[in-house]
């Protein structure tokens, strides 16, 4: 979808108080209250689901206990039990906020001029973003909230990434952990770049940019501040003080105020800028045993989604597309 498809683009990146409150009024909170009464018959669903299932699984917790005479059977029994239940009683608020959610990331996406996708996609550029050590190594992932389309003629992709790495114990026994949850986003030029850019903050990025085959020299930048949080790498020197710009660093302190220093980084390469921000798992629609059509439930979404568009907003500015040779 091109930026002029949609008469009623709103751009979220600029949005003050005022724009927020009129965007809601007369957008996201009817579509708030279209769920309401659904939520509501879930939650009622959901304590009568508890109050079936808590007697029986304190019956069956019992009954582990006595069969198997040991605190653990207990321990284990119980805890195995409400898990269960739980999950069984939340089952129709689940569906209520996947709804929910579904349809309120399709209406921003199409406020933006772009579309939205809840799952099963292939992430665009993925591969690309392990080969320059932006995102880590992993042995199982999961992707979802895939918003795409063009911003200032560019076309974007911007997704959620949560990858997880496999240990096991001397018995064999495996255990996961979270290497990274967050967004990655792709934008793609007209032009490619005449080398690779890569802006990191730890000092361990030779050992993923080996892997490239190309020579890095380490890029002096006139910012200290930026300095002082990011290192910046590249092919090509003067490419890459030309394209990490003044309002680019900007933007990604911004970004890493807002993001609470969870390790942002990005790439240009090949026509591309690849962004990886460890910013947890964003554009939830939160608390389901509140009412929907609370205002700063909207905001959250809204503000997390403005702070990746004023990041990609910083790189398409006429100075950058100027600098490409558009």
């Amino acid at each position: 979808m091109s930026d002029s498809a949609n008469k009623d683009m709103i751009n979220l990146a600029a949005l003050d108080e005022a724009g927020f409150d009129a965007f809601y009024s007369r957008d996201l909170e009817p579509l708030l209250q279209r769920f309401e009464a659904s939520r509501r018959n879930a939650v009622t669903a959901f304590k009568q689901r508890l109050g079936i299932g808590a007697p029986i699984g304190l019956a069956l917790t019992i009954a582990a206990g006595l069969i198997f005479k040991s605190i653990w059977a207990w321990l284990i029994a119980g805890l195995v039990c409400a898990i269960v239940i739980y999950a069984i009683a939340y089952a129709p608020l689940q569906r209520v906020a996947v709804s929910v959610k579904t349809s309120f990331l399709n209406l921003i996406a199409d406020a933006i001029g772009g579309l939205y996708t809840l799952n099963g996609f292939a992430p665009p550029a993925f591969s690309r973003f392990g080969a320059l050590d932006l995102a880590p190594q992993h042995d199982r992932s999961r992707f979802e909230d895939h918003f795409f389309g063009k911003r200032h003629g560019c076309s974007f992709d911007l997704y959620e990434a949560h990858l997880e790495r496999e240990t096991k114990d001397k018995d064999g026994d495996s255990s996961w952990s979270t290497v990274f949850r967050g967004q990655l986003i792709r934008i793609h030029f007209p032009k490619p770049f005449l080398g690779v850019t890569v802006v990191r903050r730890d000092a361990g990025i030779f050992n993923g940019l080996r892997n490239i085959g190309k020579k890095f020299d380490r890029i002096g930048l006139a910012d200290p501040k930026f300095e002082r949080i990011f290192e910046v790498y590249g092919t090509d020197q003067v490419e890459a003080r030309a394209l990490v710009h003044p309002y680019f660093m900007e933007r990604l302190l911004e970004i890493e105020r807002a993001y609470e220093g969870k390790k942002v980084r990005c790439a240009f390469e090949d026509g591309d800028l690849l962004v990886a921000i460890e910013g947890g798992d964003k554009f939830e629609v939160g608390d389901m045993f509140k009412d929907l059509a609370d205002p700063e439930r909207a905001r959250r979404i809204v503000r997390d989604i403005a702070q990746i568009l004023k990041l990609m907003d910083a790189v398409l500015t006429a100075e950058t597309a100027h600098l490409l040779g558009r």
